[in-house]
């Protein structure tokens, strides 16, 4: 989204630090942009000092730093930056204890009296209030842009003679992808005419596999791999099911109801969230799961009634227009300074 993000602010400088240098064979967003890049370093020293350098010679702009996790934020206030911007994307802050008392005590350090927040939902706003008092320091919910152009809406929807049901999103842990895979075979058991296609990549990828082979469901699970060009997948698919067990925002899930396709998504917090007013798409976490989900896929109708309702709000509530104009107002709170990230 960052390129199309900048090209909204026409008559503005950009420059971009991108912590780590890309993997060969990986999506670089930048690789065709005219934006000017400086990357960092795998090795953390490297990256920090090749920031701080950046930083120097970047004093009297804006900084705006998304996820880089308060290690990163203590270089920019070590190198002078008075004007500073966090977004705030995750709920996972730390893994043990000594990690939340070393990561606290760092956020502290990092944290300069004027410099603002931004969280993708309120649920990400709340848990890391509850981690770290910010005191003074300003947190902004601005929601993801996922209503753009990244979506093209034109496609004809799929006739839905057959049952094909998608995940899209990281193969990664707390995804719930082991669980999402026994239900695919509970479901396939009820309605023959299933099929189920995971896209995305990460670091489960082979252990799903393997998993999908020793239960047996090779014929009838596909995995797709990362895809740029999304909408097509959403749009001929009957119904996008999203079992995540933590997530701070989940864009997918919007995307799927802006593409038309119904969610079956699970009940936690930052859900509930994107679907206050539509609680229908989503299953309590439990052993009642599965039987739960059943039943919503055996009154798919029922929930594909509810999709035009949804995906009017979202379009709304969810558009880079909003995104925009909410990073308008924070980059306008530093007395008009130029806005650069």
């Amino acid at each position: 989204m960052m390129p199309e993000i900048v090209k909204m602010f026409p008559g503005t400088g950009f420059s971009v630090f991108v912590i780590r240098p890309p993997v060969s064979g990986s999506i670089n967003v930048y690789e065709n942009s005219a934006l000017q890049v400086t990357y960092g370093s795998r090795n953390n020293f490297t990256a920090a000092y090749r920031l701080w350098r950046f930083l120097r010679s970047n004093r009297d702009a804006i900084i705006h730093g998304f996820n880089i996790g308060p290690f990163f934020l203590l270089i920019i206030r070590l190198a002078g930056i008075r004007k500073s911007v966090y977004s705030l994307r995750g709920t996972l802050h730390y893994n043990n204890f000594l990690q939340k008392v070393i990561r606290r005590a760092v956020w502290r350090m990092a944290t300069a009296p004027g410099y603002r927040f931004i969280a993708n939902s309120e649920y990400s706003r709340d848990v890391f209030l509850r981690y770290i008092n910010l005191g003074s320091a300003r947190i902004n919910v601005i929601y993801n842009p996922v209503n753009s152009d990244r979506l093209k809406h034109s496609q004809i929807k799929k006739d839905g003679q057959q049952l094909d049901i998608i995940y899209v999103g990281r193969l990664a842990e707390g995804k719930n992808l082991f669980r999402w895979l026994d239900i695919a075979v509970s479901i396939h058991k009820v309605r023959s005419d299933s099929r189920f296609f995971l896209y995305g990549d990460g670091p489960l990828k082979y252990k799903l596999i393997g998993y999908c082979r020793d239960i047996g469901a090779n014929d009838i699970v596909f995995f797709k791999g990362y895809v740029q060009e999304i909408t097509q997948v959403y749009m001929q698919a009957e119904i996008m099911m999203f079992l995540s067990e933590y997530e701070s925002f989940g864009n997918a899930v919007v995307e799927s109801i802006l593409c038309g396709t119904p969610v079956i998504a699970t009940d936690i917090p930052s859900m509930r969230e994107i679907f206050r007013n539509h609680p229908q798409f989503l299953v309590a976490e439990g052993d009642q799961m599965e039987s739960r989900i059943l039943e919503k896929i055996s009154n798919l109708n029922e929930l594909k009634k509810l999709v035009p309702k949804a995906s009017g709000e979202f379009g709304e509530r969810f558009s880079i227009g909003q995104h925009i104009n909410g990073l308008r107002q924070v980059y306008d709170s530093f007395d008009g300074a130029r806005h650069r990230r």
